[in-house]
């Protein structure tokens, strides 16, 4: 017997709720690329109605026009809660008094309310609680003037107690101290009633966010939910809102969907971010709504960092799990916006189990919200890309003009963060139309991921790590899954675990094969071997997993992949092993190869190998790099590239032995105007900090320069994208060049002094490559620094540190393990005074970043790392924390000019032209030699120099 119940409508109701529902195309906010629009057309009741939408985000504003209420009548957004301790007030027990004959509450800070006595609920023990929101606490979030009255110092008290039958508050809502004209208000679940703040005047000034309250009386807390940010309320409009901005036939994906928000990100932290606990938290609170609510539910996370370890980090383990426990959910993921480089899904979209999503750009979204004028759709540059996992799973539509609180005006936004709800949505939809059979279809996430990926349609023009199955296809997905539910899936087999050799994880075990590892990849004397393992559902018996067989067979999408053998077979619980390898004749050409083996079960569905039957797919990924030796000088130099607008080139190139400085250049081809960009990517797929930009009106030809620490050893990528803004074609020619200087010893630690002279000191050049270097030698004395090793288990941290007169800037570089990366949700950054006021905010979108923060003034600040674990409370963590004082004035270090010919080792000398500052206690001097090569290039090596003149030393 299903716990899902059956919506039945008359045909005459269903015919006015279609022409409701649906007037004019609205392209701001696209629900027809993916079949929604035509879906609900055809079987109106199936718009999300009887499915709960749980969004982890920012929080999701209230009195939001669009998210107030739904179709069918009654309040959209039925519970909201706060995971992140941003809107938390800590309840004491009242002090009373009296003044003048008027009694009073009496706060531990001197705040006092009165009117209490003539309230019309009291406490059953006639035990009062009271706490105080100062405005002043919200100071570094998006809401420093709660009640938009041009103050943000104001004060509203609240009382708390229980009364005969639950937790009530009062809260004096306009500041005035008194509480006779405030009403009651329980728990926002309990009474669906949002709160506002009163004291704006109403004719000039908007109420810029509605609240709720949530009482927790055994922690001694109030806490007042409001969405602290734009994103959570403008995601929530695109999976569910119903007459956005007010407007008729404007709507989400799933108008009739309910949602719960759950606020996992805290507005005073950069991007929102989320806090120790505070993801897992609403996860656990999600599940457990979902076991207990009669009807289907389906989470959206539009959140997440960037990836160390695809598919290890601990979140993704923990979502996982989850979705193994709990067959009947389903979780979309945003895939990231760390694109356009392969090897970027972010974490926890790295997920196995979960429905990854990344962000296309349809035709009709890029003429009505950008002007723009293309003759397909496209995926957007930014939607990050998999290689070693087999991700995304599907694109939707990327950017959306949405539903956003009063005080934002961004309501068009792209990112993969607006692609997941349009996903999160359809699969609302999906579970809707299924409860809505006769008799009712068991919901059964695995089962629904499977349809959907099935049914997606892939756009042209683009690789399976890119587009994972293709664009979401609502009807479509929704008949594959009745003909899975209809063969019993749902009770035979959920999916399967894929594993195969993969170097780039340390254990060399991963889902995909992926090689990007000096040009190797694995030949037909050298044959890669997947294991395919059945998963079943949790309450399949011993018996029917040992009974269990399934016949495959098998093709590959490309001709340089190559298998063993065109059928297998799985029986039991034993894993089906696929051996395959890859025809070098057919990679001949540098570039990036990628494809698939899909295994399409025999006697399926329907004849054949039919998109229905897929089984199982075993990503493969061989990227193909230049390489750069004596023949070719250390040079690659491209033929002219043309871009159409939205169109990318990918060039990879191996870093060669010996290299010491790398120069990129995007330059002009003949006499053609452009106007181009291109990213760069490191062998782990990071971005660098370097881009460049090409616009010819204003020079031919953009440079950019590797130094030598910056050369990390592999394959990197760089990226040619032409905007598709841009009304033109782009043409472009690329040159990647290396210098090879080798320096002994790799840093300058010591130099010499002679009485009255300045310190001198020499190292030794070898030229590794065949062609001479022509060099000025020169160099600064910077400042001072000092390295420190972190070892905490707190969840903040503090670090002081004092900026004096002479200090121009202080650059802060905080770099940690993978595997202590893997720990967190987020790690945020500020730098704040002493006062507590927000200076600089950041974060880590990977295992190390550079900051840095130009003081105000001298004196002393605070650097406040606030890491978010994934686990419910903080655990043991480390990072090394390199602080670097740069000087106003500094020292120089001179030198001469030098010419290096092939591998002769040639001796430098230097001098510092001035005295070396003596360092405070526990730091060091600290600064650069620079060997400018005088050819085109430009190339630039560097030598550190550090010098131990402290006092006292480490």
């Amino acid at each position: 017997m299903s716990r899902f119940k059956n919506f039945l409508l008359t045909t005459a109701y269903l015919s006015f709720f279609t022409l409701q529902l649906y007037g004019e195309g609205w392209t701001f906010l696209n629900t027809a690329r993916i079949g929604a629009t035509d879906f609900i057309k055809k079987h109106p009741t199936y718009d999300g109605r009887g499915v709960v939408i749980i969004i982890l985000d920012t929080g999701v504003d209230l009195g939001t026009l669009g998210l107030t209420e739904l179709p069918q009548g009654g309040v959209k957004i039925i519970d909201v809660q706060d995971f992140t301790g941003e809107g938390d007030i800590k309840l004491e027990e009242a002090e009373k008094g009296n003044e003048n004959d008027e009694q009073f509450l009496k706060h531990s800070s001197g705040h006092r309310l009165f009117g209490y006595d003539k309230l019309a609920l009291h406490p059953a023990d006639s035990l009062y609680y009271i706490g105080v929101v100062e405005e002043k606490r919200f100071k570094n979030s998006v809401l420093p003037d709660v009640n938009n009255n041009g103050k943000e110092d104001d004060v509203f008290g609240l009382i708390a107690f229980k009364s005969d039958t639950t937790w009530v508050t009062y809260i004096d809502l306009d500041g005035d101290g008194n509480l006779q004209d405030e009403e009651p208000y329980w728990d926002y679940k309990e009474q669906l009633k949002p709160i506002t703040f009163r004291g704006r005047d109403p004719e000039v000034s908007l109420n810029l966010a509605t609240f709720a309250v949530n009482i927790f009386p055994d922690e001694k807390r109030i806490n007042l939910y409001f969405a602290g940010g734009d994103h959570g309320t403008h995601v929530a409009g695109i999976a569910a809102g119903y007459k956005v901005n007010g407007q008729e036939g404007l709507n989400g994906i799933a108008p009739g969907a309910k949602i719960i928000s759950l606020k996992i990100g805290d507005s005073r932290l950069a991007g929102g971010a989320t806090v120790t606990g505070s993801m897992l938290k609403a996860y656990e609170y999600g599940i457990d709504f979902a076991k207990k609510y009669d009807g289907p539910v389906v989470f959206n996370m539009s959140y997440g960092i960037g990836s160390e370890i695809e598919g290890h980090a601990q979140m993704d383990l923990i979502l996982d799990d989850f979705l193994r426990e709990n067959e009947s959910l389903v979780f979309c993921l945003s895939a990231g916006n760390e694109g356009p480089g392969i090897s970027t899904i972010g974490l926890p979209a790295a997920a196995n189990r979960a429905l990854t999503v990344g962000a296309m750009n349809t035709k009709e979204n890029a003429r009505d919200v950008y002007g723009a004028s293309i003759n397909y759709d496209l995926l957007f540059p930014f939607s990050s890309r998999g290689g070693e996992l087999n991700k995304p799973d599907i694109i939707t539509p990327g950017a959306a003009s949405s539903t956003v609180p009063p005080y934002s005006s961004r309501e068009n936004k792209w990112g993969t963060s607006m692609a997941a709800p349009q996903a999160t949505g359809a699969v609302a939809l999906l579970m809707s139309a299924a409860v809505q059979q006769n008799p009712p279809l068991p919901i059964n996430g695995a089962i629904l991921k499977k349809a959907i990926k099935n049914s997606a349609i892939p756009i042209r023009g683009y690789l399976p790590l890119e587009q994972g199955s293709g664009v979401m296809n609502v009807p479509k997905a929704f008949e594959f899954y009745k003909d899975y539910i209809a063969e019993k899936e749902q009770k035979m087999i959920l999916g399967y675990e894929v594993s195969t050799l993969s170097p780039i994880y340390e254990s060399e075990e991963g889902e995909a094969a992926y090689w990007r590892f000096g040009g190797y990849y694995p030949d037909k004397l050298h044959k890669q071997k997947f294991y395919i393992r059945p998963v079943f559902p949790e309450d399949l018996s011993a018996d029917e997993r040992n009974n269990f067989y399934r016949a495959f067979n098998l093709k590959t999408t490309d001709p340089w992949i190559k298998i063993n053998k065109s059928s297998t077979y799985i029986r039991g619980e034993k894993a089906a092993v696929v051996e395959v390898y890859f025809d070098k004749a057919l990679l001949n050409k540098p570039g990036l190869y990628n494809g698939k083996v899909i295994a399409y079960r025999k006697g399926g569905f329907l004849a054949g190998n039919k998109p229905e039957n897929k089984e199982f797919e075993l990503m493969c990924t061989v990227v193909v790099p230049y390489t750069f030796h004596e023949q070719n000088k250390h040079t690659y130099q491209s033929g002219e590239i043309r871009l159409k607008p939205g169109e990318l080139k990918r060039i990879y190139f191996d870093i060669p032995l010996g290299a010491s400085s790398a120069a990129i250049r995007l330059g002009q081809a003949g006499t053609k105007h452009t106007k181009l960009k291109a990213y760069l990517f490191t062998p782990q797929g990071r971005e660098s900090e370097h881009r460049l930009y090409l616009n010819t009106e204003k020079e031919s030809a953009h440079i950019i320069r590797l130094l030598n620490d910056e050369l990390e050893e592999g394959i990197w990528e760089l990226v040619l994208y032409n905007d598709f803004r841009n009304e033109e074609n782009a043409y472009a020619t690329v040159k990647i060049s290396f210098s090879g200087l080798e320096i002994i010893p790799a840093q300058i630690n010591e130099v010499t002094f002679e009485h009255g002279e300045n310190p001198q000191g020499s190292f030794y050049v070898r030229n590794q490559f065949s062609r001479r270097v022509d060099a000025s030698v020169r160099g600064q004395i910077m400042g001072v620094q000092r390295i420190n090793y972190i070892s905490d288990d707190s969840e903040e941290y503090e670090y002081l540190f004092t900026v004096t007169d002479d200090c121009e800037k202080v650059e802060f570089e905080l770099e940690m393990d993978a595997d202590v990366f893997n720990l967190f949700t987020d790690f945020a950054i500020n730098i704040m005074d002493m006062d507590e006021e927000v200076l600089l905010s950041d974060g880590l979108s990977y295992r190390s970043i550079k900051i840095t923060f130009y003081p105000p003034s001298s004196g002393d600040y605070i650097l406040k790392m606030v890491p978010g674990f994934a686990a419910h409370k903080a655990t043991d963590w480390s990072a090394r924390l390199t602080e670097s004082y740069f000087m106003f004035k500094r020292t120089k270090i001179v030198s001469s000019f030098y010419t290096f010919y092939p591998k002769v080792k040639k001796e430098v000398e230097f001098e510092i032209d001035g005295t070396i500052p003596v360092a405070p206690d526990r730091f060091y001097v600290f600064g650069e030699i620079w060997l400018d090569e005088q050819d085109v290039n430009k190339y630039r090596t560097i030598v550190p120099v550090v010098l131990h003149t402290s006092l006292k030393d480490y």
